[in-house]
């Protein structure tokens, strides 16, 4: 069994790297007509909480790589606003502030944490998408329990003989029973 510090471990992380066989292959058995039956829906069901879970793990490293991304983003802006904008002669705050935020450096930190921002919802976009699933599934499942239930003539009571022969002779709504 792994430790969390394992399921969230970042060594060697890419996101260019990230395999997405898995939570593919798990998406691809779901419906994709809206044609289901129960067999398909209780195999489905399982499908969705494993895509579910390894989209959650996805979204614990990269939170973390998000954390990591956004201090690499701040360094470099304040090397580029404190040291470099210094270095090139500029004086005013303003201009430190525009000479830093077109730095190549902080350019490059702040389209990496962009893209680790979009991965990250691209992965809690695909657990919604198991979650959605997971839940009409489960009504689906639900629904036709209880009509399974509600056809087993087992547990009915039956009308008794003397309920079922009255039959009340007036039709236009007078009371019978005065």
């Amino acid at each position: 069994m792994k430790s969390l510090s394992e399921l969230i471990s970042i060594d060697n992380f890419s996101i260019e790297n990230i395999d997405l066989t898995e939570i593919n292959r798990l998406a691809n058995y779901l419906p994709k007509t809206g044609i289901i039956d129960v067999n398909i829906a209780e195999r489905c069901l399982v499908y969705t909480v494993e895509g579910q879970n390894l989209c959650q793990e996805k979204i614990a490293q990269l939170e973390r790589w998000i954390g990591i991304k956004e201090s690499n983003k701040n360094k470099a802006w304040s090397i580029a606003a404190l040291e470099r904008a210094k270095n090139n002669g500029i004086k005013t705050v303003k201009e430190k502030e525009w000479f830093a935020q077109s730095d190549e450096d902080y350019v490059n930190a702040y389209n990496e944490l962009a893209l680790a921002k979009a991965s990250k919802k691209w992965f809690e976009n695909k657990a919604s998408y198991f979650n959605t699933w997971h839940y009409a599934l489960k009504t689906f499942l639900r629904r036709d329990y209880s009509l399974e239930r509600l056809s087993d003539n087992s547990g009915m009571n039956l009308i008794s003989s003397h309920e079922s022969n009255h039959v009340d002779d007036d039709m236009c709504g007078d009371i019978g029973w005065k």
